[in-house]
């Protein structure tokens, strides 16, 4: 993925897989843009576009604060039931995968990694880098290409993004991990989000 900056309010985004599917997703959340082709994308009319290591660089204190974190989260989560809703989803997110639109708005942008979900699971069936410290749970251990597994192995990715950038804990114990934030929103999401088995795990919306 490459950004250009064409003007002050307009960037083209190259080096995409399926950008058909990455503009489906800036509709989402009402974006203007225009898929120039399968690889490159142009968004329109917004006051700021980086990447997600750039936006961070750019915070005045280098972990998200708990409201930043809930937005996060219920961006994800809104992308992730979008997706479902249409029968497919991601695998898992990657950091140097995501951008920030106006400062508040994240897109994953990493297209090779959405899978179609057939009887609750996604087959995985193309290389993916374990070195990615939000790579889910399931994908962490996994040694094998195809590999099919339920499809809210996505939630675990999304929990271990959070989870790290909020707490910057890399405690693999993430009940005691959590700890900081107990009784809360966001601790609740999270929990549902990590539980062992993925086919337990919910995004709640509370």
């Amino acid at each position: 993925m490459k950004i250009n900056k064409q003007s002050d309010s307009t960037y083209t985004i190259t080096n995409l897989v399926r950008s058909n599917k990455l503009k489906e997703l800036l509709d989402l959340f009402n974006i203007d843009n225009a898929n120039n082709g399968d690889n490159q994308i142009t968004i329109k009319n917004v006051t700021s576009l980086k990447t997600l290591s750039e936006w961070e660089s750019s915070q005045k204190h280098p972990l998200l604060d708990y409201l930043q974190a809930e937005e996060l989260f219920d961006n994800f989560a809104a992308i992730s039931l979008y997706l479902e809703k249409v029968g497919l989803q991601l695998s898992t997110l990657d950091n140097d995968n995501i951008i920030v639109i106006n400062d508040m708005i994240f897109i994953p942008t990493n297209m090779n990694d959405l899978y179609e979900i057939k009887n609750n699971t996604i087959t995985i069936n193309s290389p993916y880098s374990k070195k990615n410290p939000y790579l889910s749970l399931e994908l962490q251990t996994n040694d094998k290409i195809p590999y099919q597994i339920n499809y809210k192995c996505f939630y675990s990715s999304l929990a271990l993004l959070i989870y790290n950038k909020l707490l910057d804990k890399e405690n693999k114990n993430y009940l005691h991990g959590l700890r900081p934030i107990f009784g809360s929103r966001l601790y609740w999401m999270l929990r549902y989000c990590l539980l062992e088995n993925p086919e337990e795990r919910l995004i709640v919306i509370i």
